[in-house]
């Protein structure tokens, strides 16, 4: 973008950052008329720049005001401020006007900066050294100018009233390495009221929850960053094992319907979706928002019509939906609000036990297992904080479904959980694994992590006053300390068998270690458990690297992660199964586990 087609607010063209500073030398009024001249441009820019989209605010009143701001910059919906210093040709390029009003995603970033793989403001783009932040640019008081370019780590512009309007300040703020102005800073759990609307969140080069803090709280202790998004905003180099396997995805299945052999709507295509969407948060890269949205609408009409049955079959077949209240929030389309309405309506249909539980499958009546977790319930978290519809319901059933299986399979003596659990109501065929009181015999590393996974990202999405989150929060604390307890010593990666280590014919499994490092970061990030476990984390990131080798192209591979399975009925069935390279859940772990632990 030349600076001939800047307009700032209440600032002719010719007035450039650089001739305003050549005029101020020239009457020796430098400092003065800086600051008379740079208060009504920033004051613009978090009003929305000299073109303002008034997009309808969502329920709970997310602020519509701001929309697209045409001096080079994107406005996040909780007030963040333009990016508008700068007429450096890779500055921000801002989308159309989104829910909330926010700035949509555009085709060349998703509101960041330049982007590209590393993502966030590069050298030549955004606010640099050597354009600095004139007087009349939109870079608050507070963020400053690093000299890599972009807002300082402080970040951003505070939110005005926050995505609900009765939000306060962002939390985890601004733009960390890249992401112009602060167009990664969103109000993170502060920034949306009861019941309102998260609207969109920052998706420039340096958000981390970029839910944009739906559904949380001000009074949150742990809201370090709101949102399934997980861990603090930043970067990632492009360089970074995150970013190469994003990319290798993109380049060996540039159809998303290919990443596996499985049809349709189903779990292996979303849970590395799921890792894509991770790494998009914390770079803004366009392409992997695209590539979600092409799988996604693969599988549902124009109008938002996604074919889940007549009848609950399995909750496998229902995880890629926690996808839709994302690309709802980082699109603005309605057919993704519509898909997300009837995936709610579809929970009405799935058969429970006699507790309550929901069924993991059709086919397996009155069984629970942790994996359904993962694949069931952090959609009905997401759903309720992005669209504030839900009512009780979503809250309330994800701490229901949570904590019901965590007493029905805890084993006492680890912290950890066993795999599945049978309930013997309503009469049904006693599965073979079940022992007398329902409950298999083995604690499974992969279904350990699912679980673990969930919690992390459920806990960002429910509000802090939801009745029985302190309960899935006790459930955190007591897995990371058992996570802690068997973790192998030397490789820092867990066992296929978790409590059964000293076992010869056991070993370490690659899947459900990536999944314990990405959880135990985020809970450390936010706050929900004791900081002292990043060194479980950094351990167990040390001995996942060393399950990645490159290919003869250069493309990484991920090795050592076990095939899909059951509920096996002894420890033999759980170490016998085969492991793969490159397998859905392989590539799931390590995205999102190099998204949290390579963050800059």
């Amino acid at each position: 973008m030349s600076s001939s087609t800047l307009r700032l607010a209440g600032i002719p063209n010719e007035a450039n950052p650089l001739g305003v500073v050549r005029l101020c030398f020239v009457l020796g009024l430098f400092t003065a008329a800086c600051q008379q001249t740079g208060s009504p441009a920033r004051d613009a820019a978090v009003a929305g720049g000299g073109q303002t989209s008034s997009s309808s605010a969502q329920s709970g009143g997310s602020s519509s005001t701001g929309g697209q701001t045409p001096t080079g910059g994107t406005r996040s919906s909780g007030g963040v401020s333009s990016t508008a210093s700068s007429a450096v040709p890779d500055a921000a390029v801002s989308g159309g006007s989104g829910p909330g009003g926010a700035g949509g995603v555009s085709d060349a970033a998703a509101a960041g900066a330049s982007g590209g793989a590393a993502g966030g403001v590069t050298a030549s783009g955004g606010v640099t050294a050597s354009g600095g932040v004139t007087a009349s640019g939109g870079v608050a008081t507070s963020g400053g100018v690093t000299g890599s370019g972009g807002a300082s780590a402080t970040g951003g512009t505070p939110a005005q009233t926050g995505a609900g309007g009765s939000g306060t300040a962002s939390v985890t703020g601004g733009a960390g390495r890249g992401g112009g102005g602060g167009s990664g800073g969103v109000t993170t759990t502060a920034g949306t009221s009861a019941g309102g609307s998260g609207g969109r969140g920052g998706s420039g080069g340096a958000t981390g929850g970029a839910i944009g803090g739906s559904g949380g709280s001000a009074s949150a202790p742990d809201a370090g960053a709101a949102g399934q998004g997980g861990g603090d905003a930043g970067s990632l180099a492009s360089d970074s094992l995150a970013v190469r396997f994003a990319n290798m995805i993109l380049s060996k299945w540039p159809d998303p319907a290919n990443i596996t052999t499985q049809a349709g709507f189903e779990y292996n295509h979303g849970i590395v979706l799921r890792g894509m969407e991770q790494v998009f948060r914390h770079t803004g890269d366009s392409r992997y928002l695209a590539y979600i949205q092409k799988y996604i609408d693969e599988n549902m009409t124009a109008s938002g019509v996604i074919n889940l049955g007549t009848t609950f079959s399995a909750f496998d077949n229902m995880q890629p939906s926690v996808l839709l209240p994302f690309l709802y929030q980082q699109t603005g389309l309605a057919k993704y609000q519509t898909a997300a309405d009837a995936v709610r309506a579809f929970y009405d249909k799935i058969p429970t036990n006699a507790d309550g539980g929901y069924w993991h499958k059709q086919s397996y009546p009155n069984q629970m297992w942790l994996d359904s977790i993962y694949m069931g319930e952090p959609f009905l978290a997401r759903y309720g904080a992005v669209f504030g519809t839900c009512g009780t319901f979503c809250g309330a059933t994800v701490v229901k479904q949570t904590t019901l299986i965590a007493q029905h399979t805890l084993d006492t003596a680890t912290g950890l959980y066993y795999h599945a659990w049978w309930d013997s109501n309503p009469a049904s065929t006693k599965p073979a694994w079940a022992d007398a009181n329902g409950r298999s015999a083995v604690i499974w590393g992969r279904a350990m992590g699912w679980y673990a996974m969930a919690l992390v990202d459920m806990l960002g999405d429910l509000p802090a006053d939801q009745t029985g989150r302190s309960d899935m929060l006790s459930a955190l604390t007591g897995l990371a300390a058992g996570l802690k307890t068997t973790q192998d010593a030397t490789t820092g990666l867990w066992y296929q068998v978790m409590d059964q280590g000293s076992k010869t014919d056991n070993w370490t499994e690659t899947s459900a270690s990536g999944m314990f490092v990405y959880a135990l970061k985020v809970a450390v990030n936010r706050g929900y458990v004791d900081s002292s476990y990043l060194s479980v984390a950094n351990k167990g990131w040390q001995g996942l690297q060393t399950k990645v080798t490159t290919d003869a192209s250069g493309l990484p591979t991920i090795t050592g992660a076990v095939q899909g399975m059951s509920v096996q009925t002894s420890y033999s069935g759980y170490v016998s199964q085969s492991r793969l390279s490159n397998s859905a859940h392989g590539l799931c772990a390590i995205l999102l586990a190099a998204a949290e632990m390579e963050v800059r």
